[in-house]
C-alpha cells in the first residue's frame, strides 16, 4: 500500500485569468447567487419548521415519514436542488441508484466538501449519520432533522453502541428510506481513501457505494483540516461559472459470511472497490496520525540543529559507557555546549529532567537505516536490562511510547495493554510489540520512520539545504515585504510633499490677497484723510475746461 501525500492538507493557488474572474464575478454574479440561496434556505427551512411540527423529541426517531410529511420532504428536495443549480453547481450521475430493498444503506466517498450536501438533495434526502451539534446548525439543522438523521453524541459514552443499534433498525426496518453514512468520517483533499469507520458495515446487509467526483480545473470546494477558510471556499466556489459534480453509482454489496461476522473486512473490502473506481490509493492513517508524523518531523530537526551547534557526535555524547541519567543543570557541560542554548528544550521535550535514554533511542534511530528494527533492538536493551534482552516493563514502554511515538498517556496505556497478555501483566514482550506495530499499529511504524537517516551526513545535509531554501525564502519575502514598505513610504513622501507645496500655494496666494486688500484699505484711506481723490478730481475737471 503506497503511502500518498496528506490527505488532511489542501492549497489552492489562483491564476492571474482566475484572480480576475473571481473579482468580476464576486460583484457581479455573487451577491445574485447569495440572494437565491437565502431565499431557498429560508423557504426550506419554514417548511422543515411546518413538518417537524407536532413532534416530539423522540418521534422522529420512531418511524418513517408519510404522507404530507414525506411530501414536504421531497419538495424541499427540489428546493435544495433548484438552490444549486442558481448557484452554477452542474450534476452529472452515473449509474442507478438502489432500493431501500436492495441496499439499505449508501455509503458516500471522498467526502471533501460541505457542499457534499448536494448529493444528499440528489439522492432524496436519506437518512443521514451526522454530529447531534449539526442538528442545531441555522438552516441547516431543521433539514438535517427533517431527513430523520441518525445523530452522533460524542459526549455520550454509549453513542457508538446506539448509533450501530439505530442504524441497523433502520436498514432492518419497513418504510424507511436509506441510511447514508460519509464512512470516512472527516473530510479529505480526495487524494486517497483513508480508513473507513465501521458503523455503516456492523449491520452486515447490502451497502451500496456511492462515489463523489468533483471534476473541476480550479478545485475550489475541497475543505480539509488544514487548508482555505470556509467562507472563501463559498466566495470563489460561487465565483465560478459553474461546478461540476459527478455521482457515481456502483452496484450494491452483499458481504460474505466473513464480512458479516468481521466489519472491519467488510469495510476494508468496500473500500478497495471504491478505490479502484475512483483511480486512488487507500491508507490506514487517520487525522491523528498525520499529525504525529509532522510532529516527528518536527522533532527530528531540533535535534539536527542541536547537533549543529555540538562539538561532538550525539552518538558519542550519549554513549552506553556514559552516565545517561544526569542533571538538567549540568547538560549544557555534558553535550559540550553552552546551558542556556535554546536548542537544548528538545532534551526535556523528549527525556524530561534526569534520564537521556529516550536522547540515545532517538538518536540511534536516526543513525540506523531500519527504524523499527533498531528500535525494537534497543529499546529492550536500553530499558530493564535486568528482565532479560526481550522483556521490557509496561511502565518503562508506556514512557518511551509517549516520547517516541507521540502518544498521549491514555494512548500509551492502552496500547500497552493491548500487548500485555492480562491486564495484570506489568512485563511486554518483545515479539508482542513487534506483532502490536506491523499488525495492529503500521501508522506508529510511519512515525519512528520520521527519524531515520536523520542524524547521518546525508540526512543532515539534506536538512541544511532545507533550512537554507527555507531561510532564502524568508529572506526574499522579508525583503519583498521592505521594499514595498519602502515603495510605499515613498509614494507616501511624494504625496505628502505634494500636498505641502499645495498648501503653502495656497497660504500664499492668500497671503497675497490678504496684503492686496489691506493695501488696497491703506490707499483709500490715505485718500479720505488727504483729499487727494478730490484734488485729482478737480484737476481732471479743470484740464477738461480747458480743452474745451
Amino acid at each position: 500500500m503506497s503511502d500518498p501525500k496528506n490527505p488532511f492538507v489542501h492549497s489552492l493557488t489562483l491564476s492571474s485569468i482566475q484572480l480576475v474572474k473571481v473579482c468580476v464575478l464576486s460583484v457581479t454574479l455573487l451577491p445574485i447567487r447569495l440572494l437565491i440561496a437565502l431565499i431557498c434556505l429560508t423557504l426550506a427551512t419554514i417548511l422543515a419548521v411546518v413538518g417537524l411540527k407536532g413532534l416530539e423529541k423522540g418521534d422522529i426517531d420512531k418511524r418513517p415519514f408519510t404522507g404530507w410529511r414525506l411530501a414536504v420532504r421531497n419538495v424541499i428536495c427540489y428546493i435544495l436542488r433548484f438552490m444549486f443549480f442558481c448557484s452554477g453547481f452542474s450534476v452529472t450521475i452515473v449509474g442507478k441508484q438502489a432500493s431501500p430493498e436492495d441496499a439499505p444503506i449508501l455509503a458516500v466517498a471522498p467526502h471533501s466538501s460541505f457542499f457534499d450536501a448536494l448529493a444528499v438533495c440528489v439522492m432524496g434526502a436519506p437518512s443521514v449519520v451526522a454530529k447531534a451539534e449539526t442538528s442545531s446548525i441555522p438552516f441547516w439543522g431543521s433539514l438535517i432533522k427533517y431527513t430523520q438523521p441518525v445523530l452522533v453524541h460524542r459526549l455520550d459514552t454509549n453513542s457508538r453502541l446506539n448509533t450501530i443499534k439505530q442504524i441497523t433498525e433502520r436498514s432492518e426496518g419497513r418504510g424507511w428510506q436509506q441510511v447514508q453514512i460519509f464512512p470516512e468520517g472527516t473530510c479529505t483533499n480526495r487524494s486517497c481513501l483513508i480508513t473507513f469507520r465501521l458503523g455503516a458495515f456492523y449491520p452486515g446487509v447490502a451497502v451500496q457505494p456511492v462515489l463523489l467526483k468533483w471534476d473541476n480545473m480550479t478545485d475550489c470546494v475541497t475543505w480539509t483540516w488544514e487548508g482555505i477558510e470556509a467562507w472563501r471556499i463559498i466566495v470563489y466556489t460561487l465565483s465560478q461559472f459553474y461546478t461540476n459534480l459527478t455521482i457515481e453509482y456502483l452496484p450494491p454489496y452483499n458481504p460474505t459470511k466473513e464480512e458479516v461476522q468481521d466489519p472491519k473486512l467488510f469495510a476494508a473490502n468496500i473500500r478497495a472497490v471504491m478505490a479502484d473506481s475512483l483511480g486512488v490509493t487507500t491508507t490506514d492513517c487517520n487525522y491523528l496520525d498525520y499529525l504525529r508524523i509532522e510532529k516527528s518531523r518536527t522533532l527530528v530537526k531540533k535535534v539536527q540543529k542541536l547537533q549543529r551547534k555540538m562539538l561532538m557526535p550525539l552518538i558519542e555524547a550519549t554513549s552506553e559507557e556514559k552516565q545517561l541519567t544526569v542533571n538538567m543543570d549540568l547538560l549544557g557541560e555534558r553535550l559540550g555546549v553552552a546551558q542556556d542554548l535554546s536548542e537544548l528544550s528538545v532534551v526535556e521535550e523528549l527525556c524530561g529532567k534526569v534520564d537521556l535514554r529516550n536522547l540515545r533511542l532517538v538518536t540511534l534511530l536516526a543513525t540506523e537505516e531500519d527504524a523499527l528494527e533498531t528500535f525494537l533492538a534497543q529499546t529492550f536493551i536500553m530499558y530493564n536490562p535486568e528482565l532479560g534482552p526481550d522483556k521490557v516493563s509496561s511502565e518503562s514502554l508506556e514512557g518511551v511510547l509517549s516520547a517516541v511515538m507521540l502518544l498521549n498517556q491514555k494512548e500509551a496505556k492502552e496500547a500497552v495493554v493491548n500487548m500485555c497478555k492480562g491486564e495484570d501483566d506489568l512485563v511486554v514482550d518483545k515479539k508482542d510489540l513487534a506483532d502490536f506495530l506491523l499488525n495492529k499499529k503500521p501508522n506508529y511504524v510511519k512515525v519512528l520512520r520520521c527519524w531515520e537517516m536523520g542524524l547521518t551526513e546525508a540526512g543532515m545535509t539534506a536538512a541544511g539545504m532545507g533550512d537554507l531554501l527555507a531561510m532564502s525564502a524568508s529572506l526574499t519575502k522579508e525583503m519583498n515585504r521592505r521594499m514595498e514598505k519602502v515603495a510605499e513610504s515613498g509614494s507616501n513622501l511624494l504625496s505628502a510633499g505634494k500636498e505641502v507645496v499645495s498648501d503653502v500655494s495656497a497660504t500664499i496666494t492668500a497671503s497675497r490677497d490678504k496684503v492686496t486688500d489691506v493695501l488696497s484699505s491703506a490707499v483709500t484711506s490715505l485718500h479720505k484723510r488727504t483729499g487727494s481723490g478730490n484734488i485729482g478730481s478737480k484737476s481732471e475737471t479743470s484740464d477738461n475746461k480747458k480743452l474745451d
